[in-house]
């Protein structure tokens, strides 16, 4: 037996590493390969073998896509999942790729893991031609990529500018573009930042890649009862389990985030399989979170939104955790029957956004407890986990309008926290016109 084929049998009983990328419809059934032990998802392309690319995706996205699956290492492997919604055509420049079956998804990883470590698939080729990605390179007096020390692009990049400091320094300040694949956010948040030092300086405003309406498919589970809520009546008992769900979803991809990967999977586990009896279990969740250092150090006075800025915007959790008692089940007549109060936090936060969702999952359990077969007409509008969805939108393209604000003067730790705690979702404002149009043409 020679070395590799050694090597191969050896990588070939542990998990299978794979870099994923979840489209629309598809972040339950990715956040879940967490929990099996044959995968580990990871959080760089040049440490996976597999690239995972589950759901629906805009072509705009393609040419991102091609240089992620370039990056990963050979050997190397193409898995994609559409659950319920036609193939996507462009996804073909993916050659040889594998389709996973409706189900099977996490069985597809690993029987194409095992194929490609055994030489029975060959490495995928590389999608985008072979130039050399310095064309830079031989440029200049010096071979630097200019015509000097303060002119041309040296070494492909332009000359930084120097910009004031919050110490009182100044700084060179530094373009980044970071997205449209970082793994902390969802697919297709792609930012265009300033940086000076690790310090924002600057940020344009984001935009979400998934045009309104333009999702075919079927919307992820999570998500579906609220969408259902805008165009007929549903149990208030399922709304308020999949919303205390979503809640407990968001936190084990934030614990994740903060390193907590054990914790984020016991999270996952309990959203699995929650019912209204666990309403003690989210409690003292929230107790232990509360007095965690780990995450009161690395959320604590971080991205705070005041008030003022957050109000009359129907932005759910993150206004409530601002002080701001908005809610549309307030007005709702099933839910004043069942004794409905906002909760509220005070800080604005990130931490004060842990606890507001954490606040509202174990609320929704109480509510879906009391609720029996209550039922509940929205009438064209639905709080969702996120808040307000209706036909002018969702919460999270709202919130795409405050980030350059936000995220101005934040250290990039502190940005990502930031944008991990607003719990951004570009599928609400992507499956809001196909749930809304059959309701207004009745």
């Amino acid at each position: 037996m020679g070395l590799r084929q050694l090597l191969g049998r050896v990588a070939a009983g542990g998990p299978a590493p794979v870099f994923a990328v979840a489209g629309l419809g598809a972040r339950d059934a990715v956040q879940d390969l967490r929990l099996d032990p044959r995968i580990r998802l990871v959080d760089s392309p040049s440490a996976a073998t597999i690239l995972l690319v589950a759901g629906v995706l805009p072509q705009e996205l393609g040419e991102p896509l091609a240089r992620l699956h370039d990056s990963l290492p050979h050997p190397r492997a193409v898995v994609t999942w559409t659950p319920g919604a036609p193939a996507t055509p462009w996804l073909d420049v993916l050659e040889g790729r594998a389709a996973a079956a409706e189900g099977l998804l996490a069985e597809a990883v690993v029987a194409v893991q095992q194929d490609l470590l055994a030489g029975r698939r060959p490495s995928s080729p590389p999608i985008l031609p072979d130039e050399d990605p310095a064309p830079w390179r031989g440029i200049g007096p010096y071979a630097q990529g200019g015509t000097g020390m303060t002119g041309g692009t040296p070494y492909g990049r332009p000359m930084a500018e120097l910009g004031p400091d919050r110490d009182g320094l100044r700084l060179d300040i530094l373009p980044l573009a970071v997205g449209p694949f970082f793994p902390r956010w969802p697919a297709g948040l792609a930012l265009d930042l300033r940086l000076g030092g690790d310090v924002v300086v600057e940020v344009s405003p984001p935009t979400s890649p998934f045009a309104a309406g333009g999702f075919a498919g079927p919307a992820r589970p999570g998500l579906a009862p609220f969408l259902r809520a805008l165009r007929e009546p549903v149990p208030v008992r399922e709304l308020e389990l999949a919303r205390a769900r979503e809640h407990l979803r968001w936190l084990a991809d934030a614990l994740v985030a903060c390193g907590l990967r054990s914790l984020g999977a016991r999270v996952l586990r309990l959203a699995a399989s929650l019912t209204p009896d666990d309403r003690d279990a989210v409690a003292g969740l929230r107790r232990t979170l509360r007095w965690t250092q780990a995450t009161r150090w690395a959320t604590g006075g971080v991205g705070v939104l005041s008030p003022e800025t957050v109000q009359g915007l129907g932005l759910g959790p993150v206004a409530r955790a601002a002080g701001v008692d908005e809610d549309l089940r307030s007005a709702d007549p099933a839910y004043r029957d069942l004794g409905f109060e906002p909760a509220v936090q005070g800080e604005g936060d990130a931490a004060a956004r842990w606890q507001q969702r954490l606040a509202e999952a174990e609320q929704s359990l109480a509510l879906a407890a009391r609720a029996g077969e209550a039922r509940t007409l929205p009438a064209g509008q639905v709080e969702t986990p996120r808040g307000r969805l209706d036909a002018d939108g969702s919460a999270t393209a709202r919130l795409l309008a405050l980030l350059p604000g936000l995220l101005q003067g934040l250290e990039w730790g502190d940005a990502v926290t930031t944008l991990v705690s607003l719990d951004l979702d570009f599928e609400e404002g992507a499956s809001v016109a196909q749930a809304v149009e059959p309701a207004l043409a009745s």
